[in-house]
């Protein structure tokens, strides 16, 4: 146990002791490199529905916005938890951090797979009704939803594993993962969709079927890793919910789960309206958000590494190093965003003519492109808020922040 508690305050020396861009740097790009490949894995799935049909890319598009409201409450208690541990981190304290680790996986479990029976049962109503998916495409959405449902529990554990492995400073080990768990789904994918090597040609049932067993493998590896410990952490199941536990994973929890739904539910509004419109426009709304995925995943890759430094900083004691990492975050994302801004106005043509042919379906998806591209500076910046939220454990600024962002506009 010694030796873990080792490592685990060598990882807590580098983050709050060195260079901060530099280890801004050495945390950010490998959670970058893993939300590149998940989203890639997005793409890939992408492009190879659009080949089932003109409209079938709007597949898991129609179905993504539900599964996130649902997937909230799990990636909330989690990202609660990257601020309580990653400050037990910086203080030292590592046994106590253990024993949030094993509340927190507990939990993770036992709402993941609450989350999946109540998503199986009101899936109907959120797509009739509060979607208003067209008929052409309501079959298949359903079809992929039903199956997609089984992997919440497998989520929410996932996500559970991740934040403790990011809050102690190691962000290479999810990323190693989250890249396995990417090219097992790439591979997979024309496999079970189109039925090659002898596998039968199941269609966008295929691509529900691949998206769940890669992501069982993050899943098994996190379980593994629970019983047997790794970087210094151990934890089992437990039902013994520390008081305190539970009222600071509320109380940092809540403003971000109230955030992360009340986005999901104006996505799932924002497709109603886009609906009205028919398939054809809601395969032009998918290929536009491919683009804005790309841009989630680099955001949300340095969210991480930002939140951690924050967090020890804080436990540490150290108000001026924090001061200066949401600093130095804010110019890295503002600059990054407007160069990717420039870059995006001369590329997006060539990369909507991968997912469609359609004239009518192109020109709607370049024109949603050409819109939102100039925002993306602006959405760094307000990205850079959030982690700072969340590092401190005061997320409920950030979260007002939210509402208007996407209900008052």
């Amino acid at each position: 146990m010694s030796g873990g508690h080792g490592a685990l305050l060598r990882y807590r020396k580098r983050v709050v002791e060195g260079p901060i861009l530099r280890t801004m740097l050495w945390l950010g790009i490998p959670p970058l490199i893993s939300a590149l490949v998940s989203v890639s894995y997005n793409l890939v799935d992408a492009l190879w529905l659009s080949r089932l049909g003109s409209v079938t890319i709007a597949v898991p598009r129609q179905v993504r916005p539900s599964l996130m409201f649902f997937y909230s409450v799990g990636m909330s208690f989690s990202a609660a938890n990257l601020a309580i541990v990653s400050q037990l981190v910086g203080s030292g304290d590592a046994r106590r951090a253990s024993r949030v680790v094993a509340q927190l996986y507990t939990a993770a479990l036992l709402l993941g797979t609450g989350l999946m029976l109540l998503y199986l049962a009101v899936r109907p109503l959120l797509f009739a009704t509060v979607m208003a998916v067209p008929q052409r495409l309501y079959g298949d959405v359903m079809l992929y939803s039903g199956i997609v449902a089984l992997g919440i529990p497998l989520g929410t554990l996932s996500f559970a594993f991740t934040t403790v492995l990011n809050a102690i400073g190691d962000t290479r080990t999810p990323t190693v993962l989250n890249i396995a768990s990417a090219t097992m789904n790439m591979v997979l994918d024309p496999i079970m969709i189109f039925g090659l090597l002898g596998f039968p040609a199941l269609g966008v049932a295929g691509a529900a079927i691949a998206t769940v067993l890669s992501r069982a493998l993050v899943a098994s590896f996190a379980v593994l890793s629970m019983i047997r410990g790794f970087r210094g952490v151990r934890a089992g199941v437990t039902l013994r919910f520390e008081r305190w536990w539970i009222s600071r994973s509320l109380y940092v929890g809540l403003p971000i789960m109230a955030s992360r739904m009340t986005n999901s539910f104006a996505f799932m509004l924002q497709n109603r309206l886009v609906n009205t419109f028919g398939a054809e426009a809601a395969a032009a709304y998918a290929i536009g958000f491919a683009v804005m995925d790309l841009v989630d995943g680099m955001l949300w890759g340095f969210i991480g590494a930002i939140s951690i430094m924050i967090g020890q900083a804080l436990g540490a004691g150290l108000i001026a190093r924090a001061r200066g990492v949401a600093k130095t975050a804010m110019a890295l994302l503002g600059g990054l965003m407007a160069v990717g801004t420039a870059l995006l106005y001369l590329v997006y043509p060539y990369f909507v003519a991968l997912f469609t042919s359609e004239p009518r379906i192109f020109a709607l998806a370049a024109q949603f492109i050409e819109l939102f591209a100039v925002t993306l500076p602006f959405f760094g910046l307000y990205f850079v808020a959030q982690a700072v939220g969340r590092g401190s454990g005061h997320t409920l600024i950030p979260t007002a922040i939210a509402f208007p962002r996407l209900w008052g506009v």
